[in-house]
């Protein structure tokens, strides 16, 4: 192989694998939080179930967070639920309550702020939202987790800078090994893996994002997998070289 192909290879597999840091890094932290959220020590008064229900992926100290609830009356009467939401703390969670009336159909969103007096276990703020059964609807409730990074900076603008590094460190790095299958062994042979390993970590950033975490786990553990297999490939196709 020609130098100038080495370096073009060196500089996608660059690309790739700091886009591929970044999205992984952003997974898991995000299947951590919702993880410890799901365990964390709120009353458990009705089943899992409640949709809508959202926090940021992750915060700075600095930060002020929106949680929010969107919650829709699927009954065809009118109903006056009671919307409760606790939220984590060094000592005793935050309760936070109200009350609303909905006709049928009707929606209605609500929004609380957290803040650095929220945060326990030192990089988590934990929260969970509850709808009361209104006749004939059950009571359902539904967790969630922010993970903390002390960083000068904001979570948002973290946020952003992690997902584009992902995604245009990933995009650059297999657009540039795509021109290289052909004239290259190596990027012919792994390439495929590749695209399949950065399809299901999307898949994986897309579930951890929506606070599916169990779904989030799963798809971690292949990832983790599959990078194994590759590894131990690549070593033994390394050795038949030499």
């Amino acid at each position: 192989m020609t130098t100038n192909k080495r370096q073009t290879l060196s500089l996608a597999l660059l690309f790739y694998f700091a886009g591929f840091s970044a999205g992984l890094f952003l997974m898991f932290i995000a299947t951590w939080a919702d993880l410890e959220a799901s365990f964390y020590g709120f009353p458990r008064q009705a089943d899992p179930g409640l949709t809508g229900f959202n926090c940021p992926v992750l915060m700075t100290p600095s930060d002020l967070g929106i949680l929010s609830l969107s919650f829709t009356n699927t009954a065809e009467i009118k109903i006056n639920p009671v919307v409760r939401v606790w939220v984590s703390a060094p000592t005793v969670a935050e309760e936070r309550k109200v009350q609303i009336g909905l006709a049928p159909g009707e929606s209605q969103e609500f929004e609380w702020t957290v803040d650095a007096g929220n945060i326990d276990l030192k990089n988590f703020i934990f929260a969970k939202a509850m709808v009361f059964s209104a006749y004939p609807l059950p009571s359902l409730d539904a967790t969630c987790g922010i993970f903390i990074l002390d960083l000068p900076v904001s979570g948002k603008a973290l946020l952003l800078a992690l997902i584009g590094v992902g995604f245009l460190g990933m995009g650059a790095g297999l657009f540039r090994m795509y021109k290289l299958r052909v004239v290259n062994e190596w990027v012919g042979k792994y390439f495929p893996a590749l695209s399949l390993v950065t399809v299901i970590l999307v898949l994986g950033l897309i579930t951890s994002f929506r606070g599916a975490w169990v779904q989030a786990m799963l798809l971690f553990a292949v990832i983790v997998l599959l990078l194994i297999i590759l590894l131990g490939s690549f070593l033994l196709y390394e050795e038949r070289k030499l």
